[in-house]
């Protein structure tokens, strides 16, 4: 038989339940201040500051302190009492006291108050014009003695201006205070009036600068005290001196100019009037008014006469009076003369040696032989450069001229003959030089092109003239799609046109074409032209990094000539684009010369 376990004496029921309970209630207890301090920082996270700034109504940037530290809309803020202030450099502080609990706390717009000043400026005597400039507030007045008014606070600009004086200062204008600038030039006038109405003047100051200048008589205000250079003028007449403006008063200044008169008479009439210096005064008979009092040396002219020295003495307000006969030179003397320029071999001064001669002794026979003699010779004489040069078409045509005036001659008459053999070659040699030109400046410009040498050239003839088939060909370039952009197009001479020309066209996914012509149109004969042009096919590669990223991917090109020398493999798209090219380029000529093309230019593919 078992013998019994005895048993633990039964637990009182309360503290069974205290007992059970215990962890529940801590566990209760935590989970509430957990609770609370999660929602203290949920409200604090909402807790922030709200707020705008503006000055004037014009939003701005200020410096903004929460309890003295640097603050900012929409930060968060903690609980109690706090502090606020907004401060900017050209408005009234803002500050104000209060109390944050949680939640968002919006003050809206704060509209700071402008700082304003003072600003006091005089004008002694009042301005013409007054200029007060500042960044907010600006103002002009005319005629003005100054102002005295309320203004923002800052720095301004304080202009003056009279007739010729005046002056800009810079003035700060403080809070709540009077700043005041005063201007007091010292300024006088001056009277100028003169004896000639229509006489002019410039008032300098002594560094040259000029104040005033125009006609008398004439007031002149409102100039700065000191001395002035007063220059004036009448008819060419020039008189300076030193003026002297006192201020607070007008000063008068007359000047005047003095004249005397002249009258020049020779017999015959007509003798040129000039001075030492060479300046021609006229031809007698000569009356000369104006003229300043003092002594004048005066030389008379006259074509077959003598000079004559004449010395005036000026007096003002009276007229002097020459008469004098002039001698006429020796006739002989410019036949003399023209005799020495002929055995100069200077054809041209003879000829006008001989008009002197003949302007005195008009019809003389001796006169006209030498005359005609030096107009044959001398055009013997261009006939003879014109041919040293190779033009002897151009000289026949001179000694043609210099037989009409010699027409015993021998010398001339052999060299007629002479050059008439010359011609056949003359003629021979430039029509060479003009069937050469279009290919000497086709071969010229295709060195401008580094590829040329990797394609053919073409060549096409019409009847047409040059200005027709150039302005034919342009046209039809621009006409096809797509269309040519011409590069150039240029008569370079009455018989040369010059045309360069691109066309570009897509050839596949990351490339494309470009062909270019190179067409120089030549008048060969009066009645052909001829046509020559190279067609340069290129295909342009473009090249992507596809390391870099797609929006930035940098693409660089490359223009490749379609030649055997850069593609070993020329595949038939290519080997098409050369033929279209030319047969597109030499169908669209033909079709501009009115020739019928061999095939009709085909869209690049």
């Amino acid at each position: 038989m078992a013998t019994p376990i005895p048993s633990a004496p039964l637990e009182s029921r309360p503290r069974y339940w205290l007992r059970v309970l215990r962890p529940l209630s801590w566990w209760l207890l935590l989970v509430l201040v957990l609770f609370g301090i999660r929602t203290h920082q949920r409200l604090m996270e909402k807790t922030r500051l709200n707020f705008s700034i503006s000055l004037q109504g014009q939003a701005i940037d200020a410096t903004t302190t929460f309890d003295g530290k640097p603050a900012f809309s929409g930060q968060n803020i903690p609980l109690g009492n706090h502090t606020f202030a907004i401060t900017h450099p050209k408005g009234v502080t803002f500050s104000t006291n209060m109390f944050i609990w949680y939640g968002k706390h919006d003050l809206g717009t704060i509209d700071l108050k402008r700082k304003m000043g003072t600003l006091s400026v005089t004008a002694d005597p009042p301005a013409r014009f007054l200029f007060i400039r500042g960044p907010e507030w600006s103002v002009t007045l005319t005629n003005s003695s100054g102002l005295t008014t309320s203004v923002p606070t800052d720095q301004y600009t304080v202009e003056t201006r009279y007739a010729h004086w005046g002056q800009a200062d810079d003035v700060t204008v403080f809070q709540d205070s009077t700043t005041s600038w005063r201007f007091a030039p010292r300024l006088g006038a001056v009277q100028l009036s003169c004896n000639q109405s229509d006489a002019t003047f410039q008032l300098l100051t002594l560094a040259d600068q000029q104040e005033e200048a125009g006609s008398f008589p004439l007031l002149i205000t409102e100039l700065p005290e000191g001395s002035y250079k007063l220059i004036y003028q009448h008819h060419g007449h020039e008189r300076n001196q030193t003026l002297a403006i006192n201020a607070g008063v007008t000063n008068d200044n007359p000047v005047e100019f003095l004249y005397g008169a002249a009258v020049l008479e020779t017999e015959p009439a007509g003798a040129d009037v000039q001075d030492g210096s060479g300046r021609y005064w006229g031809a007698t008979p000569l009356n000369l008014r104006e003229l300043l009092p003092g002594t004048m040396q005066l030389t008379l002219h006259r074509v077959g006469y003598e000079p004559v020295p004449v010395l005036l003495k000026i007096t003002a307000n009276q007229t002097a009076t020459i008469h004098t006969n002039l001698v006429s030179t020796s006739y002989t003397g410019a036949m003399k003369s023209a005799r020495q320029y002929m055995a100069a071999v200077d054809y041209k001064g003879a000829l006008q040696a001989v008009g002197d001669a003949l302007n005195a002794k008009p019809d003389d026979a001796e006169a006209i032989t030498l005359q005609r003699e030096a107009t044959g010779l001398g055009q013997m004489q261009q006939a003879k450069t014109l041919a040293a040069a190779g033009d002897y078409i151009g000289g026949g045509k001179e000694l043609t001229l210099a037989l009409q005036s010699l027409p015993d001659n021998g010398e001339i008459k052999q060299l007629i003959a002479d050059y008439k053999q010359h011609e056949p070659e003359q003629i021979e040699r430039v029509r060479v030089e003009r069937l050469n030109r279009p290919k000497q400046v086709f071969d010229f410009n295709l060195g401008k092109y580094k590829d040329a040498s990797l394609f053919d050239e073409h060549e096409l003839k019409t009847k047409k003239p040059v200005d027709e088939v150039a302005g034919g060909i342009s046209r039809a370039l621009v006409s096809v799609q797509p269309p040519f952009v011409i590069d150039r197009d240029q008569s370079l001479t009455p018989d040369i046109h010059l045309l360069a020309a691109t066309q570009k066209f897509s050839s596949g996914f990351m490339s494309s074409g470009e062909r270019m012509c190179l067409i120089v149109v030549g008048q060969t004969k009066d009645d052909e032209s001829q046509i020559l042009f190279k067609v340069l096919e290129y295909q342009r590669h473009h090249h992507l990094d596809m390391n870099v990223p797609i929006n930035q991917l940098p693409i660089s090109e490359e223009l490749i000539p379609v030649s055997p020398s850069r593609f070993p493999v020329m595949t038939d798209k290519l080997k098409a684009q050369l033929q279209e090219g030319v047969s597109n380029v030499t169908a669209i000529i033909q079709g501009a010369i009115g020739q019928t093309p061999a095939v009709q230019p085909t869209p690049p593919q």
